[in-house]
């Protein structure tokens, strides 16, 4: 179940060794998504489980049901500075709100760590 998620979490550790996961919560339907809150995350191992990741998220109290996570890094790998962060974040959001289709840039997954996909109608 959380399978996915786990192995993306080390391919996605193992190429940028650290990043920051600029994360989107959406909530969704058959046919699209609504996004619902935004933040961002520093990663700087790979140990975390889809549940603590999951148990995470849901401290943001919004009734979401799928998060998108797009991975972003310094030129040399790492985590991004907070400013990089806030601003690439905000980028994020804006573009997903314009196409909702750009989700599939990042990892998408639903609350059992399966990986989605948003398909054009």
């Amino acid at each position: 179940m959380a399978a996915a998620f786990d192995a993306w979490l080390r391919d996605t550790f193992a190429r940028t060794k650290g990043f920051t996961a600029l994360l989107v919560l959406v909530k969704r339907d058959r046919d699209t998504i609504w996004p619902l809150g935004s933040s961002y995350a520093n990663v700087i191992g790979n140990e975390m489980s889809w549940r603590e990741f999951r148990d995470m998220l849901d401290r943001s109290k919004l009734q979401w049901d799928a998060v998108a996570v797009f991975p972003a890094a310094g030129p040399n790998g790492g985590p991004l500075p907070d400013g990089q962060a806030r601003f690439r974040l905000k980028q994020a959001q804006d573009r997903l709100i314009e196409d909702h289709a750009t989700i599939n840039e990042g990892a998408f997954f639903d609350r059992k760590g399966r990986p989605l996909r948003l398909d054009p109608a």
